[in-house]
Formats: structure tokens, C-alpha cells, sequence
């Protein structure tokens, strides 16, 4: 038993020094990547997941090649797969998720097979009704649509493998389901996941969207060519991030189990730590805030840059370092903890020396308030009648031609069998490619699928670039088993941080199989095949999207429009009178204009992709949500700040007044006229409230003219002058 714990110790202490070099290895790719790789959260790769699919699929292969079996191939996808169906969770929906798609895939797989092998007309109506229940799936949320869709991908492959009623020809969907059971018992034992895993690595990838933030705050400020749309675009892209990340935290955070959370030091660290992210964010809003307004002010200018920037620079590293300890079950406990947060304190105070700003960066010592998980039902059979209740409830709310999800069921389903039936027709080699591309790319919208099928055919390039060169060194089925495993690996630990990189990686991987099970060692045809099946999938998927029911955005941009400039407005009046608003009551109203304004540039983002163009509406857009970024800046700048003055009650008022006409303009497109809401006096205002009546007098103005051009909104008021920051 000493022997066996000490095995134990031993293991626990190696994986957690290989999860700190594979921390250590993404923060450097993430600093030292390209400004236009900042979508790419490298830190959000998960090797954990990578090595259980390598290990799983490439068992499989190695089993194969000793038994001299390619067959076993089917029991690599199989395992795949089920990795993939994997839902984030508790140890009850990760279990029901893989076993469900277990079930699923090898009955649904095996009909399609079956009807395959009885005839053209039988195979085409298996993957009509497969692919279209796989794309239904979406309504009972993402960890069915993930099963569901993963479920009709297998049909879609096991097409091409028909079975005519012989029961050795049943023999290749054994071992798929081989696969499948593996990997879930891999899972459970070997690769068991941490209850606080998933919230760890969520925060932790929060903490380097922050770093993120502060390095291009630094890069502006030592930019002089940086002007008022550089930085518009670093509130839009980085600021919006980091509050995604922190909402991926909190949501996180809120699934550990209440029976795992309870009465746990090591949750509450993690909330604390949590609740310090939002603190950092804050402060990080009111310091590129007033860094912005330092470099473009002729007069009061920031009274040392260089100073600025290297604070930063420093501030950036030292929020890396605390995401990277926060994978550590013991670093609130441990030294490490306070020295980084006295660091980060000393920085701030630095930075603020460098800004001509004196604000407040602490830190908490309560735990944050998060959504808990409901507690699971303890009787499984009545778990499964509440499933199964709110599943039929579903389909009842969504048993409609005006469903958005009954739509794209079929449009997936036509779209899928108009792929099948042309690959059929051409005779096509590994016709399922094409016919899969078609199945994965599709999503509800325009907005959503055509990025989607650019990413997965410059993937499929590369990937067959890729595969072309391993077909050149790999000749054997042993050659091609060990190449998988690093293939396998990333491949699933970098689909949550690019779905380019996860087709990239799947590319290779998927050739190498098929050279796996065809025994013919690797060819380069295939590379050009799968290239070739790829792209006929996209140009299919894009069409189908634009032909076949089109699903866009509604066009509800006004209304998302008015309730960002709600909030916004609402926590800049609070802001200013802050002496009457206590501290929790402020920062809810920080996360909700962030999330309004989030959600409104969003919206707009997925309207620019369904027009293909930018109309003078969305340039509307695009100004008034650069001036509610600025007007957040200049809200948390003055809840922060120590030298605020007392509340300006004139002001404060006027601010409200003018929040609640631009709301009547907005939503009731009324003759409400916002002239009355504009004007207010210059006089005896500090520097901070002079930007605050200058940002909401543009914003008015901006509406207001927006509203006599309606319909149309003319060119000449698509960039209007930024409020300046010298008034």
C-alpha cells in the first residue's frame, strides 16, 4: 500500500510539473504571437483532453496493427469521437453525454450501413433522416447538439461501409463500439477530470485575456502614430474579450457540483480569485481610459509614456504568472499568492504616477457570488423523467415551420443529402469527406456559417499540405499509429482555441487513418482528396445557407443599440454620484453595460457578414458603440478614481434624462426629440466630468441626427468626430 501511494504521489507530482511547462510553453507562444492572432487564446489549450484522445485512438491503432486487423481503424474514430462528445460537467452529464453518443452513433451508424447495403434509395433516405434529427438536436442545448451531431457525422461515414446481412460484415461496428466503450472508460479511470478543472482553466484563461489587455494598452501607448480608431479597436476587440473570458469564468465556476463546492477552502480561493479578476478588469478599463486620453490630449498629456507602457508591459506578466498559479490547488495558501498581489499593487501605483491618475486597485477578501449548480437528482430514474420532460416540452415550443431550429434541421438534412447524392453520382473517392464538410459547417445563420466554412477550408488546405508531406516518410501501419498520437493530441487540445487549427490537425489525422485501414500505405492522393471533398463540402454549405431558408439576424440591432446606451448611461450616472451607490451595486452595473455592449457589437458583427457590406446603419452602429466603450472608460475612471470631487447632482441628472430620451428615440422610433437633453453647462466641471458631458452630448447628437435621415442614415454621419479630449 506505501508503494502504491507513493506510485501516486510521484504521478500527481509529474503531471502537475508537465501541466506547469505546458502552462509556461502557451504564455510564451501567447505573447510572442502576431497582433492578428489575438483571436488564437493559446492558453485555452487543453493537453489533459489532447493526450485521453491520442491515448484512446492510437490504443486502437497499435491493437490493429498487432492483430493485423485494419478494421480497428472504426474503434480509433470511434474513441475520437466519443472525446469529443465529452460534455463539460459533472461526472453524471460527462458519463450520459459519451454513452448516449456510444449508443447512438453505433445503432444510428449500423441502420445507415445496413440500408446502405440494400440499395441507393435506402442509403439516400438513412441520410436524410440521420443528418437532419443529428442538426435537431441543437434546440435541447449544446451538449445534445454536440452527441446529436457527432452521432450523424458517424452515419454519414459509415455510409460508405454497407452491410448485406452476412454477420461478419457487422464485424467493423463491434469495434467501433469497442472504441467508443474504451475511450468512456478511459475517462472515468485513467483521465479522470478535477471537479474545479474546468473552473481552474477557465480562469486562468480569464487572467490572460487581462494580460492581453494590458500588453496592448502598452503598445498603444508607446505607438505616436496610435490615434482615436486604434484605440476604438483595442476597447471593441480586447476589452470584449476579457469580459467573455470572465463570464466563461463565472459560468465555470457555477457548474462545480454544490456537493464538491461545499465546505472546500481551495472553491472559495478560487472564487476570491475570481472576484479579483473583476477588480483587475475595472482598473485595467480606467487605465487604458485615461492613457488614451493622455496621448491624444495636446494639453495634460501623459507625463511619462515610456513609464506608462514598461508599468504595463510588467503588469501583463505578473497577471500570466497569477493565471498560471491558479492551476495550483494550493497557491492562494502558499507565498507566491500575496507577493504577486503586493507586485501588482506596487505596478498599479507606478502606472498611476505615469497616467497623472491617482485610482484604487484592491483586492478582495470574500468570496464572489456566483450562479451555483442546481444539486442533481439522486434517483436516477427520476433524472431521467425530468430529461426526458424538458425534452418534450422542447419540441412542443419548437414544433413550428417558424422554429429557427426546425429550420436548420433541414436545411442540414437537404444540404447533406444533396452532398451525398452528387458524390454518389460522380463516384467520388471518400465521398464522405465532402458529404461530412457539408454536415459540420452548417450553423443556424449566414453569420455563423460562412466564417466557418472559410476556417474549415483553410484548415483542409494546410491539413492536406500537411498529409502530402507524411505520406512522403510514413509507409507502415506501425509508422502511421505513432504519427496519430501527436496528430490526435492536437487536434483536440486546440478546438476550443481555433476551429482553423482543429481542421488543420484533423486533416492529417484523418488520412492517416484511411491509409490505416486500407493497408496500402500512405498516398498522396489522398491529401488531394480530402482537399478537394473539403472544399466541395464548403462551396455546398455556403449555399445551402444562402438558398435553403435562410436563418438571419433579426433585426432587433436598434433595441440592442438602446439597451447598451441604457446601461451604459445607468452606470456612468452612478459612477458620478458615487458617494450614494455602494461598491456591489456599481459593479453590477459595470458587468451589465459590458455585457449590453458586448451582445449589441455582436449583433452587428453577424449583420456585416450576412450583408457582405457595411450600410450606413452599421456605421451608426460601429461610432455609437466606440462612444459607449469611451463612456465605460470614463465611468469606471471616475468610481475609481481618489481625487474625485463631490457628486455633481446637476449632472447626474442630466445624465439620467438623457439616457431615458435616447431610449424613447431608440426603441419607439417616435418624434421624441433629444434637443432639450443636450445642452449643459461647461462650467466648474473637472476634467473628468467635462469628458463625461462631451462623450454623451456626441452620442446625443449622433442619434438625433441618425433619426431625422431615417430610413437611411447618410455617409457624412457614419464617422462622426469622436469626442474630443481636450474640451
Amino acid at each position: 500500500m506505501r508503494r502504491l501511494a507513493d506510485w501516486r504521489a510521484w504521478s500527481a507530482t509529474l503531471a502537475g510539473r508537465q501541466a506547469r511547462a505546458w502552462s509556461a510553453f502557451l504564455d510564451t507562444l501567447a505573447r510572442r504571437r502576431p497582433a492578428w492572432m489575438v483571436s488564437l487564446a493559446f492558453a485555452e489549450a487543453n493537453l489533459s483532453e489532447g493526450l485521453r484522445a491520442a491515448c484512446a485512438s492510437t490504443a486502437m491503432l497499435l491493437v490493429g496493427n498487432f492483430l493485423h486487423e485494419p478494421d480497428f481503424s472504426y474503434a480509433a474514430i470511434g474513441a475520437f469521437w466519443t472525446c469529443l462528445a465529452d460534455a463539460a460537467g459533472s461526472n453524471r452529464m460527462r458519463f450520459a453525454s459519451m454513452t448516449a453518443f456510444a449508443l447512438l452513433s453505433t445503432a444510428c451508424g449500423g441502420v445507415t450501413a445496413w440500408a446502405s447495403g440494400h440499395g441507393f434509395a435506402a442509403a439516400t433516405a438513412a441520410i436524410l433522416v440521420f443528418s437532419t434529427l443529428g442538426a435537431l438536436g441543437r434546440i435541447w442545448g449544446a451538449a445534445a447538439a454536440q452527441v446529436a451531431i457527432l452521432a450523424a457525422t458517424a452515419c454519414v461515414v459509415m455510409v460508405d461501409r454497407p452491410v448485406h446481412g452476412g454477420a461478419a460484415e457487422w464485424r467493423f461496428l463491434a469495434l467501433y463500439f469497442g472504441g467508443c466503450a474504451f475511450a468512456t472508460f478511459l475517462s472515468f479511470t485513467v483521465w479522470r477530470i478535477h471537479p474545479f478543472g474546468p473552473g481552474r482553466a477557465a480562469l486562468r484563461a480569464a487572467y490572460q485575456r487581462l494580460a492581453d489587455m494590458a500588453r496592448d494598452c502598452a503598445r498603444l501607448v508607446e505607438d505616436n502614430e496610435a490615434d482615436a480608431t486604434h484605440w476604438a479597436a483595442h476597447a471593441a476587440t480586447f476589452r470584449s474579450r476579457a469580459r467573455i473570458a470572465v463570464e466563461t469564468a463565472r459560468t465555470a465556476l457555477g457548474k462545480i457540483p454544490p456537493a464538491k463546492a461545499d465546505r472546500r477552502r481551495s472553491y472559495s480561493d478560487l472564487l476570491i480569485a475570481f472576484a479579483n479578476s473583476e477588480q483587475i478588469f475595472a482598473y485595467l478599463i480606467a487605465a487604458s481610459d485615461a492613457c488614451e486620453r493622455g496621448r491624444a490630449a495636446s494639453t495634460n498629456p501623459l507625463p511619462s509614456p515610456h513609464r506608462a507602457a514598461r508599468a504595463l508591459k510588467a503588469i501583463a506578466a505578473t497577471l500570466q504568472h497569477i493565471g498560471s498559479a491558479v492551476t495550483d490547488e494550493s497557491w492562494a495558501s502558499s507565498a507566491g499568492s500575496p507577493k504577486l498581489h503586493e507586485r501588482l499593487r506596487t505596478l498599479g501605483r507606478r502606472l498611476d504616477a505615469a497616467i497623472g491618475e491617482r485610482t484604487s486597485l484592491e483586492f478582495c477578501t470574500e468570496p464572489a457570488e456566483v450562479k451555483a449548480a442546481s444539486e442533481p437528482l439522486q434517483d436516477w430514474r427520476a433524472a431521467a423523467a425530468s430529461v426526458l420532460r424538458r425534452a418534450r416540452e422542447t419540441v412542443r415550443a419548437n414544433a413550428s415551420g417558424e422554429s429557427i431550429g426546425v429550420r436548420h434541421a433541414a436545411r442540414v438534412g437537404v444540404a447533406t443529402t444533396l452532398a451525398f447524392l452528387i458524390v454518389r453520382a460522380l463516384a467520388v473517392p471518400f465521398g464522405y469527406w465532402a458529404t461530412m464538410a457539408t454536415l459540420l459547417i452548417l450553423q443556424p445563420s449566414i453569420a455563423t456559417s460562412w466564417p466557418r466554412s472559410v476556417e474549415r477550408a483553410a484548415g483542409s488546405v494546410a491539413g492536406a499540405l500537411v498529409a502530402a508531406g507524411l505520406g512522403l516518410v510514413v509507409h507502415t501501419p506501425l509508422g502511421i499509429s505513432l504519427f496519430v498520437f501527436p496528430l490526435v493530441c492536437a487536434t483536440m487540445a486546440l478546438r476550443t482555441v481555433s476551429y482553423a487549427l482543429f481542421v488543420f490537425f484533423m486533416t492529417p489525422t484523418f488520412v492517416l487513418v484511411a491509409d490505416f485501414a486500407s493497408q496500402t500505405g500512405p498516398a498522396l492522393a489522398f491529401a488531394a482528396m480530402r482537399l478537394g471533398n473539403n472544399v466541395l463540402g464548403c462551396g455546398l454549405a455556403i449555399a445551402a445557407t444562402f438558398l435553403l431558408w435562410p436563418s438571419r439576424e433579426s433585426a432587433g440591432f436598434d433595441d440592442k443599440l438602446a439597451r447598451a446606451i441604457d446601461a451604459n448611461l445607468a452606470y456612468l450616472a452612478a459612477a458620478l454620484a458615487k458617494a450614494r451607490t455602494n461598491d456591489a451595486e456599481l459593479e453590477r452595473l459595470r458587468r451589465a453595460a459590458g455585457l449590453a455592449s458586448n451582445n449589441a457589437e455582436e449583433t452587428l458583427t453577424r449583420l456585416r457578414l450576412e450583408r457582405l457590406n457595411a450600410s450606413a446603419t452599421e456605421k451608426l452602429g460601429s461610432t455609437a458603440l466606440a462612444l459607449l466603450r469611451r463612456i465605460a472608460g470614463t465611468a469606471t475612471r471616475a468610481r475609481l478614481s481618489k481625487d474625485a470631487p463631490a457628486p455633481n447632482e446637476r449632472l447626474v441628472a442630466w445624465v439620467r434624462a438623457t439616457a431615458n430620451v435616447l431610449d424613447e428615440r431608440l426603441r419607439a422610433h417616435a418624434g421624441a426629440t433629444v434637443a432639450a437633453a443636450r445642452t449643459f453647462p461647461s462650467i466648474r466641471l473637472t476634467r473628468l466630468e467635462a469628458d463625461a458631458v462631451n462623450q454623451v452630448s456626441v452620442l446625443t447628437t449622433l442619434i438625433e441626427q441618425a433619426g431625422r435621415e431615417a430610413p437611411g442614415v447618410p455617409d457624412r454621419l457614419a464617422h462622426p468626430a469622436l469626442p474630443s479630449r481636450n474640451r
